[in-house]
């Protein structure tokens, strides 16, 4: 090794310098990698800020010690080194070189008896396959250093396809932050219907997100990043607080309105869940507002015990709880005795073939047989066709939902709908 330099973070131009001066050699053959000490918030907090010093100091020699004399080892950050390494460029021999930095890093820490964890995280970019400048390579190592740190990986070796993905997820993140954080959202309803009377007994509540674009971002795109960024409770709190307070606005009824609100399986399992639906009850709820939470069967048994007791306390406020998309799970009856549900959705998939397969129709016979006589009502979803309708009338099913009647709609666009409903019935 002919030289170690500690450098500032403010500073990343001298590393800049160390890779041009390296590419700037005859047949120059190299790769960064940046190197990051996954855990040295943890060893701060523990050990404070001078024996976390000391142990980075240690961390740099040990890593100048694990390199040949020909590469060159930087600090570049707080906990962040740069290393060029010379005669590499194959992600066969990036592969191997992160291998064995990590191993005998490993093994160094090992044998110092420290006593908590300090592994490495890597990030890879070659000279000339991923850039032949300077600057832009250290940054797509750095990018590669921020996959690896996303997907849980000791190292990342640098692919457009991957870190373009990555960006336009991180993109996503902030985006979707600031609309929670501005509640800039919305929901659309759509109606539930008395199969037995035609009459609108209540919605379900359904996020939409127009990111800045102007585009339409799926639920089931937006919902895994909330999750991803810990905003999903907030979300929550927003999709519970305002469809309780637009349900109160809909036109008056005879009879009591319903509102439906999906619940991600990661809201179950957060213990604030309860306080914020009594909180968004108290502020929110009428007494001619009944409102019941969806979950999906896969997310019910998913740690049933804990979940089991959430979803039981949350019945014990009066709330309902409807197990979504039912039967499309693998999980076994045997719980089924158990359940703290007063509805089951029957899944669309089923509603959609059962007039063309007796299989799906007696499961559909099934499930509604067996819902009622444990107690629960039934909600059979995506019905779009006359004839559907009259098999589930005939099968007893309680409610239909699906665009037979109406398609989920914006919430003033829903009040306007149900207001002519509720005409049309009086006539």
């Amino acid at each position: 090794m002919t030289q170690t330099q500690l450098l500032n973070q403010t500073d990343p131009s001298v590393f800049a310098d160390v890779v041009r001066q390296m590419m700037a050699e005859p047949g120059a053959e190299l790769s960064v990698f940046i190197v990051s000490m996954k855990e040295i918030h943890e060893i701060l907090a523990r050990s404070g800020e001078a024996a976390g010093s000391t142990f980075l100091r240690g961390a740099a020699k040990l890593l100048v010690r694990i390199c040949r004399e020909k590469d060159k080892v930087c600090r570049i950050g707080d906990s962040t080194f740069g290393i060029v390494l010379t005669g590499v460029s194959s992600s066969v021999h990036q592969t191997l070189a992160a291998e064995k930095i990590i191993r005998l890093h490993d093994a160094a820490i090992h044998d110092l008896d420290i006593p908590f964890q300090a592994s490495l995280c890597i990030g890879i970019a070659s000279y000339t396959d991923h850039s032949s400048d300077a600057e832009r390579l250290i940054h797509n190592a750095k990018m590669a250093l921020e996959v690896a740190r996303s997907k849980e990986e000791p190292y990342f070796i640098y692919s457009t396809d991957t870190v373009e993905t990555l960006s336009t997820k991180w993109g996503m993140q902030e985006e979707l932050g600031a609309a929670i954080e501005n509640k800039a959202l919305e929901l659309h309803y759509q109606p539930k219907v008395s199969a037995s009377t035609g009459q609108v007994v209540g919605a379900e509540a359904l996020l939409r997100w127009t990111n800045a674009k102007g585009e339409s971002v799926p639920p089931d795109v937006f919902i895994p990043v909330a999750v991803d960024i810990g905003m999903m409770m907030p979300l929550t709190r927003f999709l519970l607080t305002t469809a309780l307070r637009q349900a109160a606005e809909w036109p008056d009824t005879d009879k009591r309105r319903n509102i439906s609100v999906n619940l991600e399986a990661q809201s179950v399992k957060d213990s604030d869940i309860t306080d914020v639906i009594s909180s968004s009850l108290s502020i929110w709820g009428d007494d001619n507002c009944d409102l019941t939470l969806e979950i999906t069967e896969g997310a019910l048994v998913e740690d049933s015990p804990s979940n089991f007791q959430c979803l039981n306390k949350i019945r014990s406020m009066g709330v309902g709880i409807s197990i979504d998309d039912f039967g499309t799970g693998y999980s076994s009856l045997s719980y089924f005795k158990n359940i703290p549900a007063t509805e089951l959705k029957i899944d669309k998939s089923f509603v959609s073939n059962m007039l063309k397969s007796d299989q799906d129709r007696y499961l559909v016979e099934a499930i509604i047989w067996l819902a009622h006589r444990f107690g629960l009502k039934v909600v059979a979803e995506g019905v779009e066709r006359d004839e559907e309708l009259k098999l589930l009338v005939e099968l007893e099913c309680d409610t239909i939902q699906g665009y037979l009647f109406s398609k989920p709609l914006p919430h003033e666009e829903f009040c306007r709908w149900l207001a002519s409903n509720q005409s049309n019935s009086a006539n």
